[in-house]
């Protein structure tokens, strides 16, 4: 039997393995009491046992005397929407985002749409294992009402309200756009804005089955397609999100993937040439944030890897804007989290106000490039291959915010230990491919 993950953010498991009907009742009883009164807002992405888990969450959450709002499938972005608008007191995005069909998960929200914290969730699993649940009468059982359509278009109308967008520009510029949705949640909202915006749109796996037919990341690796149809046609952008749709990912007019860091240094760029603003990243996004930050006289802040953790960084310094370098790019003036339908909107304003082919916008960028790997370390005392490992470095340029990270001045190396297996996730970054090929190589060999 498969484990199943435990994080502050929620839980996640395989169907019928790990994440079961008891625990699934177990955890949401739970986050009911932690909820206390009011409205919860639940969503869920397209995988083919989301809605056999939303009807497990929504009756649960009725016994305990909750209304609860239902979107249908929808993307984590428009889960918080919902919790805005509604003025709930917490949300649950089913989805299991980038893994396998087999699995499925639930992501909790605050009623400030915020995914909770390490002190939040120790204060859940607190209620869990006290397993103090409160379920009411008959006559006291909350109702569920189904607002997919609502909420997706408040959600769109408060992209469209981001002052930065100019919205009748954008539409007279007649975008040609190709997506793919990977068959999950954003293909019920993404094309939607974009047609809102002029686009001319060819969709891609924008069906939301929950069939992915290729990889649900997206990484170069998994992109062929798209960039297929793009080299055949006359696209100026490609736009690829997760099955949660809270990650974007960006392909040039010439087919080629930029890479997910790329869009958030572009809309960096973008929201930094009309506004000075701190801003914050986690500690695995690109140096090239860094470059940017210096070009417009402004602060980056680094946290640890987690919406959260970048999140609140975000909100103590009043940062107008952040995300991860995943492509989750975070406008707290719409809500703080990770959102690919921001991001879509914000990269159609760039590349109107640069009024050129993303190819040549990319290239006046700072040129990076990352490297991302994992190894074994079963049998080894990690905490040992570490010591040794530092004991060769500087101790000025040892970063330990998340794992460890190595700063160098031509390149950085992070070394971050799984929780859940006997594995160490490596991250490289240089200025070439081929560097940074390299500095993983040779860090791989001294974990060995």
């Amino acid at each position: 039997m498969s484990e199943l993950m435990v994080s502050v953010a929620g839980i996640r498991g395989i169907i019928g393995d790990s994440l079961t009907p008891n625990v699934l009742m177990d955890y949401i009883s739970a986050f009911s009491e932690f909820c206390g009164e009011g409205t919860i807002v639940v969503g869920r992405d397209s995988r083919p046992s989301g809605k056999q888990i939303s009807d497990i969450v929504c009756a649960t959450l009725n016994m305990c005397g909750h209304n609860v709002i239902d979107l249908g499938i929808a993307t984590t972005p428009t889960v918080e929407m919902g919790v805005q608008l509604y003025q709930g007191c917490g949300g649950i995005a089913i989805t299991a985002s980038h893994n396998p069909a087999e699995w499925n998960a639930l992501k909790f929200f605050n009623g400030d749409t915020l995914f909770l914290d390490q002190e939040q969730g120790i204060e859940l699993q607190g209620i869990l294992k006290s397993r103090i649940f409160k379920y009411v009468t008959h006559d006291k059982m909350g109702k569920t009402e189904f607002k997919s359509e609502e909420v997706k278009k408040y959600h769109i109308q408060k992209v469209l309200d981001i002052p930065y967008i100019n919205k009748s520009e954008i539409r007279k510029r007649n975008f040609k756009v190709a997506i793919d949705c990977v068959n999950g949640a954003g293909g019920v909202i993404l094309p939607d804005i974009l047609v809102d915006l002029g686009c001319s749109v060819t969709k891609i796996n924008c069906e939301p089955t929950g069939i992915f037919p290729h990889g649900a990341e997206p990484l170069p690796e998994n992109l062929g397609e798209i960039c297929q149809v793009i080299k055949e046609g006359n696209y100026d952008v490609g736009m690829v999100v997760d099955p949660d749709s809270d990650r974007l990912a960006l392909i040039s007019d010439a087919g080629v993937p930029l890479g997910e860091e790329y869009t958030l240094a572009m809309i960096a760029d973008l929201i930094l040439s009309k506004e000075k603003s701190d801003f914050a990243v986690n500690v695995s996004t690109t140096r090239a944030m860094d470059d940017i930050a210096t070009r417009y006289g402004v602060n980056i802040y680094r946290t640890k890897v987690g919406e959260i953790n970048v999140t609140q960084k975000m909100l103590k310094e009043n940062c107008i804007f952040g995300g991860e370098g995943n492509g989750g790019v975070i406008l707290p003036q719409v809500h703080p989290g990770r959102d690919a339908i921001v991001g879509a909107a914000l990269i159609l304003q760039y590349l109107l106000e640069k009024d050129d082919f993303v190819t040549n916008i990319h290239a006046t960028l700072p040129q990076y490039h990352i490297l991302k790997d994992k190894t074994s370390i079963e049998g080894l005392d990690y905490d040992k291959v570490i010591a040794e490992i530092l004991k060769e470095e500087d101790e000025n340029s040892i970063d330990t915010i998340d794992g460890v990270k190595i700063n160098k001045e031509d390149y950085w190396v992070q070394l971050r230990k799984s929780n859940t297996e006997p594995i160490v996730r490596l991250f490289v970054e240089a200025e070439t491919k081929e560097k940074a090929a390299e500095i993983l190589e040779i860090y791989k060999a001294k974990i060995k």
